[in-house]
């Protein structure tokens, strides 16, 4: 099976790959600390009524009724930088952990749900986030190598 988190060497790689699917991109530039990271995805996926908890975006991208489009790929660009200003390092691993599980629940949605949803998370390339990924035990896949 798939692993839900992708690694790309570059924008184009992903779009060719995901041309037709909804792209969420978020810039690890502008969501240096977990407030703008969480406003970012906030603003990117419309999430009405958000919190800006790690609990409530757990709940919103387990809902994700509002988005038309079956599969999700949220794009995590300038990924040295994403959460980077956090003083507890901790946060950014609870947040990739997170969204590897949200992905991994969608797999296993009833498949007569009208909203089913998929998500892909598709990280660019870093030393940074290969590491974070390892140190977690999250199983990825770089782009290229998908059949």
């Amino acid at each position: 099976m798939t692993p839900n988190v992708l690694i790309s060497q570059s924008e184009k790689e992903l779009e060719s790959r995901f041309a037709d699917d909804f792209i969420a991109h978020v810039d690890g530039k502008k969501a240096t600390t977990l407030r703008q990271f969480y406003e970012e995805l906030a603003d990117l996926l419309e999430i009405p009524d958000f919190g800006f908890s790690l609990d409530d975006l757990n709940d919103a991208l387990n809902d994700l009724r509002w988005l038309e489009d079956d599969r999700i790929i949220l794009y995590f660009t300038n990924t040295a930088d994403l959460i980077s200003k956090e003083r507890d390092p901790v946060k950014l691993k609870n947040v990739l952990s997170m969204l590897d599980a949200t992905a991994e629940d969608w797999k296993w949605t009833e498949d007569e749900l009208d909203d089913k949803k998929e998500i892909i998370l598709v990280f660019e390339e870093s030393d940074r986030i290969r590491k974070l990924l390892d140190q977690e035990g999250i199983d990825y896949l770089e782009i290229s190598k998908l059949k």
